[in-house]
């Protein structure tokens, strides 16, 4: 029965992809080719509407047919028209469609940092491409060592894709991560948390950088697959996750972050590290909690009622 529903979920999400593609692909088009105009600012809609439309059934589709429940304890009011800083934990490709629909439409629709390979992926990359998603490269700590030259250019992608995004309501999503939190990755890092990786933390500062003038905050999600050590894709979308817990809070930027030289200035840069590293340590404990099966918490109210309780 499981395999049976990934099957029918993977086959319904392929026809959704090749439906919205028919309006999507010759928008996209227009928007990319056109200089800022009327037609070009049409064709931005239309593949807003397709992208967000496209992502809200995908993932009303995997619920329904998986069975799993997805429980958003939101710890902010909606505000739909702000400019924010999304930073997330990342465990499953399950993560992004579960992105989406915590957030969206009582916050403002996301846009991901992503690999640049994802660029030429059939419709979804041309949809990212058209969105102004940052595409970013993958660069080794060696690669980076021999060549600081490297971070100088994702610095100036980030500006130049957050320049756009300053007139416009916008969820700039960053999986401080890089990668999903497998174990083997988690080992192969030598992770000093349980269940997540290491962040990164200098595309969130590049972007609060070149935000800081019309940024909001700082949105922190953490993700949870309850009771479900080492969640997959495969297990989501064979029905075998009963439970997805999302919270959602709002973090302000601290003085001393919101504005530095990420790259340039040794002493910004272990500041910005060690407050990341501070929400990681609190990420991660939540996560360890809820998807350790002998845990008693399958809520992140019940986690914050016990440490009132330990208070």
């Amino acid at each position: 029965m499981g395999v049976a529903r990934a099957v029918l979920i993977i086959v319904s999400v392929i026809c959704i992809t090749l439906i919205g593609a028919v309006p999507l692909i010759p928008a996209a088009v227009i928007k990319i080719a056109l200089p800022h105009g009327g037609p070009r600012r049409v064709a931005g809609r239309v593949v807003y509407w397709v992208s967000s439309t496209w992502a809200q059934a995908t993932h009303t589709l995997i619920r329904r047919i998986s069975g799993t429940q997805v429980i958003v304890h939101q710890e902010l009011a909606d505000d739909p028209g702000g400019r924010y800083v999304l930073i997330a934990n990342h465990q499953s490709w399950a993560d992004i469609m579960l992105l989406i629909a915590a957030i969206y439409p009582q916050l403002p629709f996301p846009r991901f940092f992503i690999k640049e390979q994802l660029r030429w992926l059939p419709v979804i990359g041309l949809a990212c491409w058209a969105l102004d998603f940052p595409f970013m490269k993958r660069h080794s700590r060696e690669a980076l060592a021999a060549n600081p030259q490297l971070r100088q250019d994702d610095m100036r992608t980030i500006q130049r894709v957050c320049a756009v995004f300053r007139d416009v309501p916008v969820s700039i999503v960053n999986y401080a991560e890089g990668t999903r939190a497998t174990r083997a990755k988690r080992v192969a890092a030598d992770s000093p948390y349980q269940s997540l990786l290491p962040p990164k933390a200098g595309g969130t500062a590049f972007a609060v950088n070149a935000m800081a003038e019309v940024l909001d905050g700082i949105l922190d999600m953490t993700m949870a697959y309850v009771n479900t050590p080492e969640p997959s894709f495969w297990d989501l979308l064979c029905g075998r996750i009963p439970e997805v817990a999302v919270r959602l809070r709002y973090v302000p930027v601290p003085a001393d972050l919101a504005r530095g030289d990420y790259t340039a200035d040794a002493a910004y840069r272990e500041r910005f590290k060690a407050w990341l590293d501070d929400l990681w340590a609190d990420k991660d404990a939540a996560v360890t909690a809820l998807q350790n099966p002998d845990h008693p918490a399958t809520r992140f109210e019940e986690l914050a009622a016990a440490d009132a309780d330990r208070g």
